[in-house]
């Protein structure tokens, strides 16, 4: 059976439930490397459709490539979206009782590595269920050292990128289950663009003296980056 389906089952009884809300916005990521971004989207488009005929209880189910970043040749990530524990643990049992889905979809591609994790948080960040191809995210997977530090900066953080008018929603998500294999990470920020233009615009305010001189002596000191790049998604 394929790495993809056996991290797909991988049990989810690890949750930290002590630190994240039932009630959630949850997204799986499976980083694929050593695949064709094209087959990966395909395949994408059309496993989701079969699970949600299934009874699949996906707010989203995409895939982006890495434009940005370490290994930017062939990298991409497969994104499942969901409002509940309980709406991805529904979905994992069907994808287990039905394995012609995945077996007729991504089965027959060669992943030379995968990653999964799990991340979730509280925030509403709108509808993830219609946007179109080519939005943009800028993220950083981060080993958070301090968390009543990043707990205290990080609205800080987000009020002064839009008081800078940056175009792009800027947010985190904690690590609801990270394996062996990502560790030390155990969080995620990102910024989300409804465009590359605006994620430009974005990482230029980002970059900004105010907000580096800002960073360095609020931020910096309690995160350690393990992984950084942009991706755009493909459906």
């Amino acid at each position: 059976m394929n790495n993809l389906f056996k991290l797909i089952m991988v049990t989810l009884a690890l949750f930290a439930f002590s630190i994240i809300p039932s009630k959630a916005f949850i997204m799986d990521v499976w980083e694929l490397r050593g695949v064709d971004a094209q087959e990966v989207s395909e395949a994408t488009i059309a496993f989701k459709e079969k699970a949600m005929e299934g009874g699949a209880k996906y707010t989203a189910f995409r895939s982006s490539t890495k434009i940005r970043g370490d290994d930017t040749l062939d990298t991409v990530f497969v994104h499942a979206y969901y409002e509940s524990y309980e709406d991805q643990m529904t979905t994992q049992a069907l994808i287990g009782q039905n394995p012609e889905w995945f077996e007729s979809t991504f089965g027959d591609m060669n992943f030379t590595d995968v990653d999964n994790t799990t991340f979730a948080n509280n925030a509403d960040i709108g509808d993830v269920s219609n946007l179109a191809p080519g939005q943009a995210v800028a993220f950083a997977f981060v080993e958070v050292t301090s968390g009543i530090n990043f707990a205290l900066n990080f609205p800080v953080m987000q009020k002064m990128m839009s008081d800078m008018g940056a175009p792009v929603l800027v947010d985190s998500m904690q690590c609801a289950l990270c394996g062996e294999d990502v560790l030390p990470t155990n969080g995620m920020i990102y910024f989300s663009a409804a465009n590359p233009i605006d994620m430009g615009k974005g990482l230029d305010i980002f970059a900004s003296e105010e907000m580096q001189r800002w960073m360095f002596a609020n931020m910096q000191p309690h995160v350690n980056i393990t992984d950084a790049g942009i991706l755009v998604f493909n459906n």
